[in-house]
């Protein structure tokens, strides 16, 4: 009756040791999986960002970048195109990005009113003449009367009251024909000046006002354009730096949007006021020789040069190679960088020479062409693979 009085599936005490083990082994092997797969992935997430940079070689006799700086492309001239009369857009003939010359017909407004009230304007024109050449013969009139002591002075007065109203009418319908001739003119609307349309603002339908008014003046700007020949960077310089740029400095401007592309340039003017929130001081460069690839409002990188004097330094000529401090990792007097070798990072020791500003000369342990790491050197290390 022992073993026949065990409730049916009992598991005896052995065999359950057993099993509680095998659960604790396989529980245990699981966690450690997890535990694995959760720290494959926080590395991943964690691989740094690296920036490179490819080293060239550079003329010793050109001047020095002794500080660079990012800005923003701006045209000197940049108009905001309004419409002059109200009415619906009929015609447009611009894109955004266009170049326009100056007088182009940019849109025409609905002008049937217009058209009318010219031709009204006109009509009451003639009229007035009609009645001053009437005006004038009767004054010839009642003078020659007047002279022969056949005509009152009332009569003589009133002829000449007449005579100067129908003048003054002849003047007053010449004005407001004009201005429905210039009403009508302005449904046409032009290009004040030559330049780039940057931005467009209103479709063939929509109703422009240039009475103004709270909602009726939303669409009364229709575009705006930039003049191309004359553009600028403005950079915000640090406090701290702001005393190694000069007026006329002499520039290097490279577009964030093309950086296989240079400009020539020299400071134009400095701030003599600061951003006191900002710590920096306004500086606007000029561009020399602008074309079609650059940007108004887009991003450029300044490179402000050194004089000749200070480029060279201690005499040296031929090309040299020089990079920013930031790729370079030191150590006492030993120094080093990190060059991409075949998807791997490797350090490799250089040997260093001037510094002006935040660039410094390599002498021997560098090439043309090599792909460095830029900056964040405390986040890579020899031997490391570098994402794809």
């Amino acid at each position: 009756m022992g073993q026949a009085g065990r409730a049916k599936g009992a598991v005896r005490p052995g065999k359950l040791g057993v099993f509680i083990g095998v659960l604790v082994v396989l529980g245990g092997g699981g966690y450690l999986a997890s535990q694995k797969l959760q720290t494959i992935g926080v590395a991943s997430a964690e691989s740094p960002q690296l920036r490179f940079i490819t080293v060239t070689a550079r003329d010793d006799s050109e001047p020095m970048p002794i500080y660079t700086a990012t800005g923003k492309i701006v045209s000197d001239h940049k108009v905001l195109v309004n419409t002059k009369v109200s009415g619906q857009i009929v015609l447009l003939e611009f894109e955004q990005g266009d170049d326009v010359k100056e007088g182009q017909v940019l849109a025409r407004i609905e002008d049937v009113l217009y058209k009318a009230r010219r031709d009204q304007a006109a009509a009451d024109l003639e009229k007035s003449k009609a009645n001053l050449e009437f005006q004038r013969i009767n004054f010839d009139r009642v003078e020659r009367l007047f002279e022969a002591k056949n005509a009152p002075d009332i009569e003589f007065a009133d002829a000449k009251r007449a005579l100067d109203e129908a003048e003054a009418q002849v003047a007053a319908d010449t004005a407001e024909l004009a201005f429905a001739q210039k009403a009508l003119t302005d449904c046409n609307v032009l290009a004040p000046i030559a330049g780039v349309i940057l931005e467009r603002n209103v479709e063939v339908g929509d109703f422009v006002a240039a009475e103004g008014g709270r909602g009726a003046i939303a669409n009364a700007q229709l575009c705006t354009i930039a003049d191309m020949t004359k553009v600028r960077v403005e950079v915000d310089i640090s406090e701290l730096d702001v005393a190694r740029i000069q007026k006329d400095m002499p520039c290097t401007i490279t577009p964030d949007a093309y950086k296989d592309r240079q400009y020539d340039g020299f400071v134009m003017w400095l701030d003599p006021g600061a951003n006191y929130s900002k710590a920096t001081v306004q500086t606007k460069v000029r561009i020399q020789n602008p074309d079609d690839y650059l940007r108004v409002e887009g991003s450029a990188q300044v490179s402000f040069l050194a004089g000749e004097s200070e480029s060279k330094g201690n005499g040296s000529e031929g090309s040299t190679i020089w990079i920013p401090a930031s790729a370079i990792a030191k150590a006492g007097d030993d120094a080093k960088v990190f060059v991409d070798d075949s998807g791997r990072i490797k350090a490799t020791p250089i040997k260093t020479g001037r510094q002006v500003g935040s660039q410094v000369e390599v002498v021997s342990g560098l090439a043309a062409g090599q792909r460095i790491v830029a900056d964040g050197l405390d986040k890579v290390s020899d031997g490391q693979r570098i994402p794809s």
